[in-house]
Order: structure tokens, then sequence, then C-alpha cells
């Protein structure tokens, strides 16, 4: 059963760490007071629902997709996705602005419960286990939170001691003015996170739609790479792996119709009433009678096997597929059928193939070439439903690009692709390089190099009026 979502509880809602004077003047009907919000258990599991509520990944996938090579023109686009498909990337473009407010919002939601968490003391053991739940559960959130942040708005995640984002473990009042924290701080402050939780969690498998010790090794392994910490990445997927296995054909279609949970780590449910996921892509509903705007690019679609099941998990059945590279083929994008709802489906966060190829990433890393070939067979193997050629990889370059590849076809719209040609690519100097018949369907550049400044998101222009101590990110 899906996890219930209500609004988050935050006495004052924030645009980013802060918000104009007059705006915290205003109360709403229905806010609860944070004088007598904190009373009981289920006020802590009100406030965790909010900070789950709070992440909005749809920000993520819909720029992912678009400033990448996934997507070209729609039948039906009026101009949607214009700017950014032609790299147009400035402070103020929104959607560096939506993750960015986005996630301090989810911030500040968890750090009103963990001091609600701090307000209450509990006797009985039964309650004190499960309030240590909540707060392992919000401790992993806020750690992701600022992780998410970390990876867009880090310029060069290497260097400890350069700028990476404000750390915000308060509650910021309106006047805070946080300058951005190195690199080396930030990821200390996430790893505290993480390991504080993982000591308080009580469960370890149990529904995808909520953080468990799973989910938390998940992240850690996540972070481990960025690092270079690469015994840990393997060592944690590995145990992962044997937990959530990859689905086979019918359960990996089942899974992105929600019908099954399959190897799905973490998922964000998505209820009626909530954003529209495949509203990204689509006016009306997921058919081209739905009025496509944007659809997939003739590059990704070149990549694709039908015997593949990612090529029906990808590719509407009402595609018009006219001939290699033809302007004319109508590629519509099928990964979000919809659910209870048009356009509404379940986001499926952490994937245990996410697991597996940050394993076979880390052996690649290590000097393990042939390890790292056979995770990438046994991903392949999976999706294909039959045994797969053996990949042979003679350097790390050649092992990375194929681990690229396979990530852009495993995680298509998933809000991936953007992260991992600033990561990997930037280790075999690949960025971003569009099919000839996409860019002109938007009339737009074929490519972006990796070198460009363009990789880490700009500072948001609000936060920088807001901010005077906030240093912009380098060509901005």
């Amino acid at each position: 059963m899906k996890r219930t979502k209500y609004l988050a509880i935050a006495a004052m809602s924030i645009f980013s760490l802060y918000s104009c004077s007059d705006a915290s003047d205003i109360v709403q009907d229905g806010i609860i007071s944070q004088n007598n919000v904190w009373e009981t258990l289920d006020d802590l599991e009100l406030g965790l629902n909010g900070v789950y509520a709070a992440y909005n990944f749809e920000a993520d996938i819909d720029f992912n997709a678009t400033f990448t090579d996934n997507i070209k023109r729609g039948v039906d686009n009026n101009g949607q996705g214009q700017s950014l498909y032609n790299f147009v990337l400035i402070p103020g473009t929104s959607e560096a602005s939506s993750i960015y407010s986005g996630r301090y919002y989810g911030i500040n939601t968890a750090n009103r419960v963990l001091n609600g968490i701090e307000e209450l003391e509990f006797t009985e053991a039964t309650d004190i286990a499960q309030e240590n739940n909540i707060k392992a559960q919000v401790l992993t959130l806020r750690a992701m939170y600022h992780f998410d942040l970390f990876l867009y708005y880090t310029e060069d995640y290497s260097d400890l001691t350069s700028l990476a984002i404000p750390i915000v473990d308060y509650v910021p009042t309106i006047d805070a003015q946080p300058e951005r924290n190195t690199v080396q701080e930030v990821l200390a402050f996430i790893k505290n996170d993480l390991q504080e939780a993982s000591e308080l969690i009580s469960n370890s498998i149990g529904s995808n739609f909520y953080i468990n010790s799973n989910t938390i090794a998940a992240v850690q392994a996540k972070v481990a790479m960025i690092e270079g910490d690469y015994d840990t990445v393997i060592s944690l997927t590995d145990d992962l792996l044997a937990d959530y296995p990859l689905s086979d054909q019918t359960e990996y279609e089942e899974m992105f119709t929600d019908l099954a949970e399959g190897e799905s780590i973490f998922t964000l449910a998505r209820n009626i009433d909530d954003s529209q996921v495949a509203a990204l892509f689509y006016f009306n509903t997921v058919e081209l009678a739905g009025n496509p705007y944007l659809e997939i690019s003739n590059g990704l679609y070149n990549e694709l096997s039908t015997n593949d099941v990612r090529y029906d998990v990808l590719v509407h059945p009402e595609s018009q597929y006219v001939a290699q590279d033809s302007p004319d083929n109508i590629l519509l994008i099928n990964k979000y059928p919809g659910d209870e709802e048009p356009l509404v489906n379940d986001i499926k966060l952490i994937r245990s193939s996410e697991m597996l190829l940050l394993n076979a990433e880390a052996k690649a890393r290590s000097n393990d070439l042939a390890g790292a070939a056979q995770y990438v067979k046994d991903l392949r193997d999976a999706r294909f439903g039959s045994a797969q050629a053996l990949p042979s990889y003679s350097t790390l370059e050649e092992a990375l690009t194929d681990i690229l590849a396979e990530r852009r076809i495993e995680f298509a719209f998933e809000g991936k692709r953007y992260l991992d040609l600033k990561r990997i690519g930037a280790d075999i100097n690949r960025g971003v390089v569009r099919n000839a018949t996409d860019c002109a369907s938007f009339s737009a550049a074929c490519g972006l190099p990796r070198s460009s400044y363009k990789f880490t998101l700009p500072i948001p222009q609000l936060e920088l009026n807001a901010n005077s101590n906030i240093t912009q990110n380098t060509g901005y």
C-alpha cells in the first residue's frame, strides 16, 4: 500500500532559505503553530510525512532530460523546454531555482521535526523506539536533500577545500545569511547524519515508501562513490544486491506501472491530486492523443533494442517510427504511463540496478575490469531475459564509457543523466552529444563540452538577492 502523504507542517513556508519579512507575517488558515505542534508521537509521524512530501523530484527529471540528450521536440510543442534545450542556464533559471528552493524547503521541514523530537521526552521503551525510528528517517532525508544539493551546486567534488553548499542543521531566521561550506564539511555532515540514522533505525527491509536500513546503506554507497572509497561502495552494494535482486522482465514492467515494488529500494509515493510526473512531457494523457510536447530523442531511441524490456517501458506503443533519425519519428515517452489517474506514477528514486552499476564502476576504478564487465552483463541479462555477451574492457575509459551508456538507458527520465555526465563524463571527457535530428527539432546546439561551467548549476538569483554572504559559481 502506498504511503499516505500529508501537507508539510512547517509553521512558515519558505521559498529558499528565507522569505521576505511581509510574507513571514501572513498566517494561513490551518497552519499549525510551532508552540503547540509537538505534543505526541502522532504529531512527529505527521511531521515525518511532511518531510517525505517535500521531496519534489519532478524538477530533477525535467532538468536532466531536457538539458541533455534524451528528448526532442514533441509534435504538440509550443515552445516548452526551448530555452533549457538551448543550454540557457542563468541564476534566474526556474529549474536551478526550483531544485535549490525545493531541497532547502525539505531541509527546513526536517529541522522542524528534529526540533520537535528534542522537545518531547518518552519513558516507555516502545515509544522511545518509535521516536528513534522517526528521527532516523528524518536524518536520512535531511542527508539526501543536502547530498542532492551538493551534486548539483558543487563545482569540484574532489577538491575538499572548494565551496559546496550551505549546511543547514537549524531552522533559519528571516535574516539568516549562511556562507557555503566546503566539500569536506558537507560530506562529513551528510555522513554523520547517515551514521546516526543507521544506529537509530529499527527496520531493515520493509515498504519501499519508507526509509529503512537498506535505504541508508544505498545513500552511503552513493556518497562513498563521490569520495572515491571504492571498497565501501563494493561492500555496501554487494549486500544490497543480495537483499534486492534485479527484477525480471515481467516484474520490471510491473514496477513502472506501480503494480509491483520490484527492485526499488526507495520510492517516492505519488497519489491522486499529487504532482503529475508525466505532465512534464504531455498536456493531457500518456498517448498520442494526449498532446505530447516532449518526446524520446532519436539518439536515445537508437541505443534501444526491442528485445530489451526497457524498450517497452520507455517507448509508448503508439509511437510512430518512420526511419532512423527521421524528423517525422514520433517517439512517445512511456516510463510514467499513469496509475490511479492519468499522468500520475510513483517515482522509483533508488533501485538495485543503480547499486549494481555503482558496484561495476567501483570495480573498474579499482582496476577490476573483468569484475566490472560481469556486473554490466548481469544487468543486461536481466533486461533482455537471456544471456548476453560479456563486455571486454581493456582500459578504465572503455569501462566508464560503457557504464555511462548503460546508465543512460537504465535511468532514462529518472533524473540522473545530467549528474552522470557531470561526474563520469569528467573522467572520459564526455559532455552532451546530441543526435543532429534531435537538436534540429529545437534549432539548438548539438552539444555542450564537459569543460563547460554549465555542468554545475548556478546559485539562484533569489538566494543571491537575500544572502550577501553567498558566493556564485564560476561562469555565472
